[in-house]
């Protein structure tokens, strides 16, 4: 099933995580398992009476080597390949780090990859570039003992830096026996983080979006998207603003440590640690003079799964097609009859650059990429049922975690590949309200048109037709030739039937004529 089968393991300062990736022939990677457990390893660092030289204790070594051994077993249950242990700052920054891979090694087997400041960065920074469309912008990844901030032009890393405090360093630092949130720790995180972050120019004012990874990230967001009520699932590509992050941080702080739990969206192992990590998400933000704080899925351990493939399978991810992956991604996970669609989008593209030509529609290469996508997948959900294809159509794509599309470019490719008419695509906007300008809700409409009349010519899904010429007449109507040279007996039939749904996009009447080559 599947060409190889790795395991990667987090071993971070909070977490230890063993995800479990599949390898296909196309190079997709798919995870088969993901579990993780709070170890905490940050709070067995020992430091000296000057706060330096942190060692860590045994027992923290002893609850690394008990937790590998457990997904070791997992692992291999799997019938993994190789195992590649990665750890970051809470092991790195020991200074017995040698005697804890020598006891990791002496229990386990395993070969632990000390994972170097930079390399921690370049693999968050990695994973963001091949899994959004985001060109330029700041990185964020905060952990329990580090955080990784990175800038990146054109998708290449410029600058990085791995900030030694993180959500669990931070807590120790400021918190320790005070309430969760105490007003003066609170203050003095905000102070101390700011501080941090304005030593770099290439923070300061870089006026960037910025793309965040992980899990206190991930937390956050998932809170908000609770708090207001959001309709689309997933946190991938999903946008935030200054309000937004105060707002849960607000909510933290209002909430009692024993009511924590009880907040939607929040995980129970970070209920201590949520405030400190928010801090520093809301003091970038006011630093860089952000323009979006956007969530990416995607972090460390997928920026490790995307390198070894690229390194061992000369480079068959490209950052630049993440959309079309996402699309390949679709039709490889259901069971979509794709006979005819490479039809529907040629018939869909000649229409609709022939409207720009005459004025109709404004042309843009994003605008030809997307009909192109929905074409493609055009009401696939009819594999469920084909009476209400459309509506499992618009389901499906509107809750996938589609990379390289943020969420309203997931919902408008949602309601192209559903379009059957416009009751139905109006149906679909009532849960979005707001997110659409009425601009572009006419214009999806009328793409919608366009693409359910293409569908019609190729009803039989035998590629009869061989060339369109649409034009304007003298009387300043429409008449769209189309020239076939097999039978169309059905595209016919179909074509005419659906005929006003293409004629929403001409501001005449259309003749229509079928002519054989």
């Amino acid at each position: 099933m599947y060409k190889e089968v790795i395991g990667v393991i987090d071993i971070g300062s909070n977490t230890i995580r063993l995800v479990i990736f599949g390898l296909d022939e196309q190079y997709n990677y798919i995870e088969i398992q993901n579990i993780k457990t709070p170890a905490r390893l940050s709070q067995y660092l020992i430091t000296d009476k000057d706060g330096e030289n942190p060692q860590m204790a045994q027992d923290g070594i002893d609850k690394l080597i008990e937790t590998l051994i457990s997904f070791k077993a997992v692992a291999e249950s799997f019938n993994v390949a190789q195992i590649l242990p990665m750890a970051t700052a809470a092991v790195r920054q020991s200074v017995n780090k040698a005697d804890i891979l020598e006891q990791v090694k002496e229990a386990t087997g395993l070969d632990i990859n000390l994972v170097s400041e930079e390399e921690e960065a370049s693999y968050g920074q990695y994973a963001i570039t091949h899994s959004t469309v985001v060109n330029d912008a700041i990185t964020i990844d905060i952990g329990g003992g580090s955080c990784e901030i990175t800038y990146y032009e054109d998708k290449n890393m410029v600058q990085y830096h791995s900030f030694p405090f993180g959500a669990v360093s931070l807590s120790r630092q400021f918190f320790q026996d005070k309430d969760h949130n105490d007003p003066n720790a609170i203050e003095a995180v905000q102070e101390y983080v700011r501080k941090q972050f304005k030593q770099f120019d290439w923070i300061k004012k870089a006026k960037l979006p910025i793309v965040a990874i992980g899990g206190s990230a991930r937390n956050i967001a998932n809170v908000h998207q609770r708090l207001v009520d959001y309709q689309m699932a997933g946190v991938h590509g999903y946008s935030m603003d200054e309000d937004d992050i105060e707002e849960t941080l607000n909510l933290f702080i209002s909430t009692d440590i024993d009511d924590m739990a009880d907040i939607e969206g929040l995980s129970a192992d970070r209920k201590d640690l949520i405030i400190p990590a928010n801090i520093v998400f809301l003091e970038l933000f006011k630093v860089v003079k952000a323009k979006t704080f956007q969530l990416s899925s995607q972090g460390l351990r997928e920026g490790i799964i995307l390198k070894y493939i690229n390194q061992t399978y000369n480079s068959p991810l490209d950052n630049q097609l993440i959309r079309v992956r996402s699309i390949r991604q679709v039709v490889r996970d259901f069971p979509i009859n794709t006979v005819g669609s490479q039809i529907i989008v040629d018939i869909i593209i000649s229409l609709y650059q022939q409207l720009c030509n005459l004025g109709l529609l404004t042309y843009s290469y994003e605008t030809q990429e997307e009909i192109e996508f929905a074409a493609y997948i055009y009401r696939f959900g009819g594999f469920i049922s084909p009476e209400a294809d459309s509506q499992h159509t618009f389901y499906l794509l509107s809750n996938m975690n589609l990379m390289g599309f943020s969420h309203p470019k997931r919902l408008r490719l949602a309601l192209l590949a559903s379009y059957r008419n416009r009751s139905l695509f109006k149906q679909y906007l009532t849960n979005y309200e707001n997110w659409l300008t009425d601009d572009e809700i006419s214009d999806l409409e009328v793409l919608g048109g366009v693409l359910k009349f293409s569908s019609a010519l190729n009803d039989s899904k035998t590629g009869p037709i061989e060339d369109l010429k649409l034009y304007r007449t003298k009387d300043n109507n429409y008449k769209l030739d189309i020239y076939h040279s097999a039978p169309v007996i059905a595209e016919k039939y179909r074509s005419m039937r659906h005929a006003k749904h293409f004629e929403r996009a001409l501001d005449g009447d259309l003749e229509i004529e079928f002519i054989q080559k």
